[in-house]
């Protein structure tokens, strides 16, 4: 079975190995294999801001949901409207 795994996971183990804690421990403690590891490492170690970047894009996802969801409601709304006349 698949588990998900949040950026902030990644971002806080890949953090963890840089400050020189030794790898077994490291790998334990995400709860993934050393590949999956190094997969993180050489995909995310090239983008200098991952984190904060990805944490803005969090932030920028959260408040698009907001805007679609509050015009999907107004849409249903002015639907009803046009349905009673």
């Amino acid at each position: 079975m698949k588990r998900t795994i949040t950026s902030e996971q990644i971002a806080a183990a890949l953090k963890q190995e840089e400050l020189g804690i030794p790898l077994e421990d490291v790998l334990r403690q995400a709860g993934v294999s050393e590949q999956t590891f190094l997969d993180w490492k050489k995909r995310y170690s090239a983008l200098p801001g991952f984190p904060r970047d990805l944490q803005c894009l969090h932030e920028e996802n959260s408040k698009l949901k907001q805007i679609v969801a509050e015009l999907a409601l107004e849409n249903a709304r002015l639907k009803d409207l046009l349905d009673d006349k």
